[in-house]
């Protein structure tokens, strides 16, 4: 009894090793729901702000659309260093719309 014992904990269809994998698979979905999570909340919390915020509202659509009250002047800074413009492409993952400002810019000082 004994020795059927053993081989099924160690072999068996259900055996140790079968259950520390098992666990193990567990614990990472358990570490992806937990981000998700986080995820959720995050974005359940822009969305409050965006109903709610008019000054958040403004603030994503001067960033990302490039939007100005009346009789307000938007400055370009110009001539960043190599290593500056290269950091900072890497914080970015998209391109917004005061850095096409900057090549075009650019392109129209070259001509």
């Amino acid at each position: 009894m004994l020795v059927i014992s053993i081989y099924t904990i160690a072999f068996g269809e259900n055996n140790i090793f079968e259950y520390y994998k098992k666990v193990q698979f567990r614990n990472e979905l358990m570490t992806q729901v937990e981000s998700i999570k986080k995820e959720n909340q995050d974005l359940e919390r822009k969305i409050q702000y965006l109903q709610n915020d008019p000054f958040y509202i403004e603030k994503l659509a001067r960033e990302n659309l490039g939007l100005m009250k009346d009789n307000e002047e938007i400055y370009v800074i110009v001539g960043m260093e190599k290593k500056q413009k290269e950091e900072a492409q890497q914080h970015q993952q998209e391109e917004r719309w005061i850095d096409k400002i900057k090549e075009k810019y650019q392109q129209f000082k070259l001509q």
